[in-house]
């Protein structure tokens, strides 16, 4: 590596090379969350209003920007990947070119500048080169829904560089704007963003005031006071994610239940930090789900692993607090990593996109370690020799002195590494390249994980195979009962009219949870109702009925029902009664499931919303107009006051309103 390469073209050479790496990801297919948060999501097929689009999530949180920009290539592209891959990588380049500028930056900062500064634009290029094409990238970059993650490192890359710009340009205002906007971007994209303050304060203490220890704390301390107006623009930032978190709370699975304890959780992540670190040196063996981790029951079970990383916390708190620059690096690994893997449970125990920014300081650490190591190496050759004899090139250079250090084993090395990871994250993306690939190959290292079972039965289903998708979808749920995969394609075939196939794979679902768990738990009761919901659209009242009857019998006999079962239960025979003309009948049980509904679920859930619709319907037909007017205004005034509806509380609002001015209240 020579200090002849200019910026401009390293920064050429970063983005032609990340291209030239996700070039095949083109043709990768929707998988997993991009079918039902894009390809299925009725709030991507409008853009106008935009909001709609960003903060109406099908079944997941909406993370506003992402969801914009799913909305935007939507209209651009319809249900066609090819175009989401595009934005994917433009994403992705953008993020390779703000790390490349921010390891030359502070390679060129005063902490650093008489180490690395001679060397800065090829240490930074290999750097970002290396980060940018490593295979652990691809699940967020090649998995269009992850463009989430790689938005948010995004964002997180251009505000820390714009900050390090500023720092080494006397600070004009325009960068500390750009630093603070792209930090409210980066809020408004994902919750991990919570730690970037954090992360440019500790920049600001590792590299922006010059001198190299904590003695010159009061110096960094008046430049801190003197930048306090960034600062506090920059906390504000965290407002942003404060209204996100408020008005997806519901959709948060965390914020629901907790599968896994604190203290479990956290002994657990000391393992997948380390499986985290081996796959960045060592890319074999990735999976593009990890829902069989074992959780740790205490520490005797993760000892070594936890020790490991908590002496690697340690060493970085301790360089942290000596000020040494090498401290920066793992103060960015854990503060990035700190929103999944420290003390709240996700969900998902481990994903490989977590480390899509964590990678960059695992990256630039090998990097310079490495070239360290080649510097020391070379020095030692270039020791001039007392001994006779005819002197080695180096030893020419000037008697009695080194000869400057020879960069190309170094950059040979470089260049090897860099080949090797471009064509591991080719042959990575080439597991998206069927709808089925990515699941096979899930398979291959783990036949107990469910999801690829469940993902496998959607994707046949996708290619017109029930028989095998129904064979995918009872291994997956043999192996986690709690799983819906048929209940959501019964759905899914139902909202496109072709009920018999929904019937086929409710009842299929049905028999076999039965076979599975016992007839009282939440599962199997779950699976009745789906079963008499689509029995009801086709029309075949008897068994219908006698499927509500059995759930509600549960009750008798002990045991607790799940108030959605239950409600949905009494509506479908309500409704039942209703066809049938039993009036009186259907007044009763619609009063008791909207009752039950107000005790159980928020007004505007669905639950709640069918059966305000069901007992206004029936008080309506038995000339209870004032009673039935009350309930639809009380309804009208909760959905009118949901900050962002989604398209069902959308068509029962205008449903309610239908209603009343039928009713001549309007």
């Amino acid at each position: 590596m020579t200090g002849s390469l200019r910026a401009p073209q390293a920064a050429v050479f970063v983005a032609v090379l990340t291209c030239v790496a996700f070039l095949n990801s083109f043709g990768g297919f929707f998988v997993y969350d991009d079918v039902h948060e894009i390809q299925r999501n009725p709030a991507m097929e409008r853009l106008v209003p935009p909001w709609d689009a960003m903060f109406v999530g099908n079944r997941l949180p909406a993370r506003p920007l992402p969801y914009l920009t799913f909305a935007i290539d939507h209209a651009l592209w319809g249900t066609r990947p090819f175009g989401y891959h595009i934005t994917n990588l433009l994403v992705h380049v953008i993020a390779a070119l703000a790390l490349f500028d921010l390891v030359r930056l502070t390679l060129l900062s005063p902490r650093l500048r008489g180490r690395w500064g001679d060397r800065a634009v090829p240490l930074a290029m290999v750097i970002a080169m290396i980060w940018a094409v490593h295979p652990l990238q691809t699940q967020a970059v090649t998995y269009i829904y992850q463009r989430i993650e790689s938005m948010t490192g995004m964002f997180c890359l251009v505000s820390l560089t714009a900050f390090a710009r500023a720092a080494s340009l006397g600070w004009p205002r325009r960068l500390l704007v750009g630093s603070v906007t792209a930090a409210a971007a980066a809020m408004a994209s994902k919750e991990n963003a919570v730690v970037l303050p954090l992360l440019i304060l500790a920049y600001d203490w590792f590299f922006v005031t010059a001198g190299p220890g904590p003695e010159n704390h009061s110096t960094w301390s008046r430049g801190l006071w003197s930048r306090r107006g960034y600062y506090l623009l920059l906390a504000a930032t965290w407002g942003i994610l404060g209204l996100v978190l408020l008005s997806q709370q519901r959709r948060y699975q965390e914020f629901q239940e907790l599968k896994h304890s604190p203290v479990s959780y956290l002994l657990t992540q000391s393992e997948v930090i380390l499986h985290y670190l081996r796959l960045a040196i060592l890319p074999i063996g990735q999976r593009f789900d990890y829902g069989s981790w074992p959780v740790a029951g205490s520490l005797r079970d993760v000892w070594p692993s936890f020790s490991a990383v908590a002496a690697l916390v340690v060493a970085t708190v301790v360089g942290t607090a000596l000020r040494r620059p090498w401290a920066w690096l793992g103060v960015m690994f854990f503060l990035v990593l700190a929103p999944t893997s420290s003390i709240m449970p996700v969900e998902a125990v481990a994903n490989e996109h977590r480390m899509y920014l964590a990678l960059a300081p695992v990256v630039a650490g090998l990097v310079l370690a490495v070239t360290a190591a080649f510097d020391r190496f070379d020095h030692r050759l270039s020791e001039p020799a007392e001994a006779s004899g005819p002197a080695t090139p180096m030893q020419q250079a000037s008697p009695g002195q080194r000869a400057p250090p020879d960069h190309r084993a170094a950059a040979i090395a470089a260049g090897m590494v860099i080949l090797l990871l471009v064509v591991a994250t080719q042959i990575r993306n080439q597991a998206y390249a069927t709808p089925t690939g990515i699941w096979l190959d899930l398979l291959r290292q783990d036949k107990e994980n469910f999801r690829a079972y469940w993902m496998m039965a959607s994707a046949l289903d996708n290619e017109g195979d029930p028989e095998f998708a129904t064979a995918m979808a009872e291994e997956a749920i043999r192996r986690h009962p709690k799983c819906t995969v048929l209940s959501e394609l019964a759905k899914y075939h139902m909202s496109v009219g072709n009920p018999e196939l929904a019937e086929y794979y409710t009842r299929f679902g049905y028999d076999l949870i039965r076979k599975l768990r016992p007839s009282h738990e939440k599962v199997v009761q779950g699976s009745t109702i789906d079963l008499a919901t689509v029995l009801r659209k086709r029309g075949e009242f008897a068994e219908m009925k006698a499927l509500c009857e059995q759930v509600l019998t549960l009750k008798d006999q002990g045991h607790d029902l799940h108030p959605p079962v239950e409600i949905a239960a009494i509506l479908l025979l309500a409704d039942y009664e209703k066809i049938q003309s039993n009036l009186a009948r259907a007044d009763d049980l619609t009063m008791k499931a909207l009752a039950l509904a107000r005790g159980s679920v928020p007004l505007v859930d669905s639950n709640a919303l069918n059966a305000a619709c069901l007992r206004a319907d029936v008080l309506l037909q038995r000339g209870h107009g004032d009673e039935a007017r009350i309930i639809l205004a009380e309804f009208v005034r909760a959905l009118r006051a949901v900050p962002r509806r989604s398209p069902e509380q959308e068509h029962f609002l205008n449903l309610f309103l239908k209603m009343l001015r039928e009713s001549g209240s309007l």
